[in-house]
């Protein structure tokens, strides 16, 4: 009962243990940013067309980020910075 979370367990007889981190390194993905972690690295949205209908333009106003309407879609008129590397990532 004292093993939670999600855990695996490797059985290795034939090999070292530098063997097993040389593979498990091989396969380390990154994962989405969480409240209250360091940011990794720099994330910003880029300037230029969203996608997004006009009725959307709310969502854009919440966060203070500048947006214009063109060709019957937001734009972003000037690149927003997101994530700052060695910053502790905010909820919003």
């Amino acid at each position: 009962s004292n093993i939670r979370g999600n855990i695996g367990f490797i059985f290795a007889t034939n090999c070292q243990l530098d063997d097993i981190r040389e593979v498990l390194g091989k396969h380390v993905r990154d994962s989405a940013a969480k409240s209250g972690q360091m940011a990794k690295a720099n994330l910003s949205l880029p300037a230029g067309p969203t996608g997004m209908d006009p009725s959307q333009t709310a969502f854009f106003q919440a966060l203070n980020i500048g947006t214009k309407i063109v060709k019957g879609q937001i734009e972003l008129v000037s690149e927003f910075p997101i994530l700052k590397q060695g910053e502790r990532v905010s909820p919003s």
